[in-house]
């Protein structure tokens, strides 16, 4: 037992060097995304609260969109980094052609949609006015972005999961600057161009994404990367592999969208509140994406080098990865979370065009109780994500990362909205109530070490690892 204690806290420096290697890269892509939405919100906000307001509930729409994607992108990314334990690059080219399918299809859905319903969806999220109306503007424009990023998260998941974290963030910085450059240029009109304002903000995105794909999808067909697939090798699968594939990503993405649904949820109640409580939530979001990035990187790390483990057949290694991961995650939540707690004032003092007194003391609090739950939060995410699903459990984890949040979370945020008519701090803190339960039934799972299942026997019989 004590042999098995000191594992987890003495790294060797082969695996500390590996574990770098990934989640360093990964988080300064993080840092570089969350660094794109912290100068859309400081750009649009100087616009004005409701411009502010309707940005961040138009972003709803598409991170709806983008977590259904991710469902799917990240369910094929733990196909793909045991394939590449493994050493298989027909199977890697096999799970991209059907995750295509996948993405390519969302990215249509959710793009009709904000092209032919954007007033009915965007009175989901705000009330009848002057912020509701830049919304609907905002998501007509912005969703041309989703069959970009449709693409790009296929070959840059691909490109993490086969050891080169590097060229995706890259491809994140470039998109960065391409979309700094443009918001400055297309919401205040700037360097000969007309002032847009929030649909300014819309094209900026396209265009970024459109540098995001051709840096990524141009890396890995210039230097031949295991994800440079060909048209002939987009050809459906054979049948038992393809059903093998979606019973597995189909689970994962089924996950990402109920509780993107459900996390959308709780915005539709915020928005019940008025613009100043979604701004209030909206500056949490922005702190809570900037601060975690390094915290998504172990999650990331965890999944990948996990699943490499596994693919490669050491059940051993993935089990002491595992829990290396977990108490990693643990002691830098803590960290991540004072520094939230301490740096609440100078982030409203940045924000302060956006509140009148009562309203900055709501983002405080709400500020305060993020930094308090955040351990609790992370053990869940990365116990669900960076090991769980990187094991292969995607059904069980599905079960309890979705089914937290309508079982508990949505109805603990209906009540504190509807019934007990609470301000925006307590309909906020109602939703974190549901982290109980995950970590009451996800860490028994986990410790069962049920989760490890071999998914490079896809399309044979199944084997345990």
């Amino acid at each position: 037992m004590k042999e098995s204690v000191r594992k987890i806290f003495h790294w060797d420096r082969d695996f500390s060097r590996r574990m770098l290697r990934i989640a360093l890269p990964m988080a300064l892509q993080n840092l570089v995304s969350a660094s794109a939405h912290i100068v859309d919100g400081l750009m649009v906000a100087n616009l004005g609260p409701a411009e502010y307001a309707a940005v961040t509930q138009a972003g709803r729409y598409s991170f709806l969109f983008q977590l259904f994607l991710f469902g799917a992108s990240s369910g094929t990314a733990i196909f793909i980094s045991q394939f590449w334990g493994k050493g298989d690059r027909s199977g890697i080219h096999k799970v991209m052609s059907l995750c295509f399918r996948i993405t390519v299809g969302l990215a249509m859905l959710f793009l009709l949609g904000s092209l032919l319903l954007p007033g009915p969806i965007m009175s989901l999220f705000l009330q009848e006015g002057r912020s509701r109306d830049l919304a609907v503007e905002y998501i007509s424009t912005v969703g041309f972005s989703y069959v970009l990023i449709a693409l790009d998260i296929v070959f840059s998941n691909t490109l993490r999961s086969t050891g080169k974290p590097t060229v995706a963030m890259t491809a994140g910085v470039v998109s960065i600057v391409t979309n700094t450059f443009f918001n400055y240029a297309l919401i205040n009109g700037r360097f000969g161009f007309a002032p847009l304002g929030v649909k300014g903000a819309a094209i900026a995105t396209v265009i970024a994404s459109a540098v995001s794909l051709a840096v990524n999808a141009g890396y890995t067909y210039w230097k031949r990367q295991p994800g440079a697939i060909r048209l002939n090798q987009l050809a459906m699968p054979g049948r038992q592999f393809t059903l093998d594939y979606l019973k597995r990503v189909l689970t994962v993405v089924l996950n990402e969208g109920l509780w993107a649904l459900g996390i959308t949820t709780y915005g539709a109640f915020y928005g019940m509140r008025g613009d100043a409580a979604v701004n209030a939530i909206g500056v949490y979001n922005t702190v809570d994406q900037l601060m975690t990035v390094l915290l998504f990187g172990v999650v990331n790390a965890s999944a990948i080098m996990i699943g490499n483990a596994i693919g490669a057949g050491r059940r051993n290694d993935a089990i002491l990865i595992s829990r290396r991961m977990l108490f990693a995650a643990e002691a830098l939540s803590v960290v991540t979370a004072l520094g939230i707690i301490l740096l609440r004032e100078p982030v409203l003092a940045v924000y302060s065009k956006l509140f009148q007194e009562t309203s900055s003391d709501s983002a405080r609090t709400i500020l305060l109780i993020a930094g308090c739950t955040m351990p609790f939060r992370f053990f869940n995410t990365i116990n669900i994500v960076g090991v769980l699903r990187a094991g292969g459990d995607t059904l069980f984890s599905m079960a309890l990362d979705a089914g937290s949040v309508w079982i508990i979370g949505v109805p603990c945020v209906a009540i504190a909205t509807k019934a007990l008519g609470l301000p925006i701090e307590g309909i906020f803190l109602a939703s974190f109530v549901e982290e109980v339960l995950k970590i009451a039934v996800g860490l028994p799972r986990f410790l069962s070490g049920k989760w490890i299942n071999n998914l490079t026997t896809i399309g044979k019989k199944e084997a345990r690892a």
